[in-house]
């Protein structure tokens, strides 16, 4: 039914690649993220495959219905070292209860107070260590509390397009939850009355409805700006943890917190990293009965980023092999199109330039620029290349790491030396087969302190323009210029 996408890799790296809190969050709070997020991975590689994953080959979905998965680009966030160092701090560490890896749920905010795990998900088992805990240093996440409002009739159309409501119905007139004797508003009925009939849901419920169809209804209502830090919802309800009340033809909804509510609160474990707690303490709290420790674990992960797809890109330097293990295309590179063509069939789209002979020239640089200044150079490329700026002498800094970039022109960046002078720069380009480099181009480096800087030549000055018979070489013109201009001056005075 379509292309499957599988990331294998180690476990340590596929955590590199987890992107569920910002990682400029407390270094505590990172540990305990990366803690619980192990022992999540451990977990579900250890339990029977959900039917996906069972059907399409691989361990872990990469959305938020196992862990939110985005590669390399978390890493390469400008502080993405921190949640690299907080992953290799905690290396091989697990949430365990009696010894066993625990199912280590986590999600955003509590509201205040976190769930068991069967008031979060009705119908399932609960677990000594996924109980309700006081969580009560959640008040910066801009979902403690929120409200979303909707038109009765806007709600009818919702509710008529899930199929819940009829004419025979009449108009919807009231919509509200029932009373909870604890306060808590956990996944509480919900009633909806019309002119003529009505009908009761669970909150739950509600939210799985809306959180789909009042965004495709109306778009350019919900989800609902809102009264919290981030602007709009991330979704039309956040969380079933709601009070819901009509006036006026509006229907109010208070809620609090975001996500399913039980295990680890990652606004919660923020508070608790700025209040002082390590990462222990923090997974202590939430998943009571606990210790952080180590226990066996898969080599590699295989990562379901997508299935049931019609096409698929793949960019970088990479290789092609087919079911039967043949190498189609041992070095691709650049970006690469696959189209699912029917049962066990793909079709292949190489990129532009692709099969041409190599070739790389500078189109543009900088004739100047100061020292330890960063700066472009315009590249043009036959095919697909890994690139890479080499910088000639007095004073080569670093190299850049080679890079792909596809046929065409591209910027690619170049790097200042840290000593003024005249520098030459090529662009060295390869295929793995082919390597190729541009004409040089010269650029100088400039000291803004010392004004303008005139560096050393890059070649030698030609021979005779050194010692007296070079002086005269160079003066002799504008010698004779003089003279000449002296006598035409002479010859006037003679004439008057």
């Amino acid at each position: 039914d379509g292309l499957v996408l599988v990331d294998e890799l180690p476990l340590e790296r596929y955590l590199l690649g987890l992107n569920e809190v910002p990682v400029t969050w407390p270094e505590e709070a990172l540990k305990a993220q990366a803690v619980a997020a192990r022992t999540f991975a451990v977990y579900t590689l250890n339990e029977p495959k959900r039917p996906e994953a069972a059907a399409y080959g691989f361990d872990i979905c990469a959305t938020d219905q196992c862990q939110v998965f985005s590669g390399a680009d978390v890493v390469n966030l400008p502080d993405g070292r921190r949640w690299t160092e907080a992953v290799a701090a905690t290396a091989g560490q697990v949430v365990l209860y009696q010894g066993t890896p625990i199912f280590a749920r986590y999600h955003s905010t509590s509201g205040g107070r976190t769930l068991s795990n069967s008031e979060a998900f009705p119908g399932e088992r609960d677990y000594p260590y996924l109980q309700p805990v006081s969580s009560t240093t959640e008040q910066e996440s801009p979902l403690y509390r929120w409200r979303v409002e909707f038109r009765l009739r806007d709600l009818q159309a919702i509710l008529e397009r899930a199929g819940w409501w009829g004419p025979s119905f009449g108009r919807l007139r009231i919509v509200r939850t029932a009373a909870r004797p604890d306060d808590q508003a956990i996944n509480a009925e919900v009633s909806f009355e019309g002119t003529r009939d009505g009908v009761i849901r669970t909150a739950e419920e509600l939210r799985d409805v809306v959180r789909t169809l009042a965004p495709a209804l109306f778009p350019g209502r919900y989800p609902s700006a809102a009264d919290t830090t981030s602007g709009v919802l991330p979704e039309t309800f956040p969380s079933h943890r709601v009070t819901i009340t009509t006036a006026r033809g509006i229907v109010r909804v208070l809620g609090r917190g975001w996500g399913h509510g039980t295990g680890m609160s990652q606004w919660g474990a923020h508070g608790l990293a700025q209040q002082g707690a390590s990462y222990t303490d923090i997974l202590g709290h939430y998943y009571a009965g606990t210790t952080v420790g180590s226990s066996p674990q898969p080599n590699v992960v295989r990562v379901g980023v997508g299935w049931s797809l019609p096409s698929a890109t793949a960019s970088g330097d990479f290789e092609i092999v087919d079911g039967a293990g043949r190498t189609l295309v041992r070095r691709a590179l650049g970006t690469w199109g696959f189209s699912f063509n029917g049962a066990d069939a793909v079709s292949i789209a190489p990129p532009r330039g692709y099969g041409l002979p190599l070739r790389v020239g500078i189109v543009n640089s900088p004739p100047a620029v100061e020292v330890g200044s960063s700066t472009f150079l315009t590249v043009a490329l036959s095919r697909p290349a890994r690139v890479q700026p080499l910088t000639s002498a007095p004073a080569p800094r670093e190299r850049y790491p080679a890079r792909v970039e596809e046929a065409g022109r591209q910027r690619i960046p170049w790097l200042a030396p840290l000593e003024p002078g005249r520098y030459r720069v090529v662009v060295r380009a390869s295929t793995g087969a082919a390597i190729k480099r541009s004409k040089p181009v010269e650029i100088l480096v400039r000291d803004p302190e010392q004004g303008v800087m005139v560096g050393p030549p890059l070649r030698p000055p030609p021979p005779g323009t050194t010692g007296a018979a070079g002086w005269l070489r160079i003066f002799a013109p504008v010698f004779l210029g003089l003279v000449t201009v002296a006598a035409f001056w002479v010859a006037a005075k003679i004439e008057r």
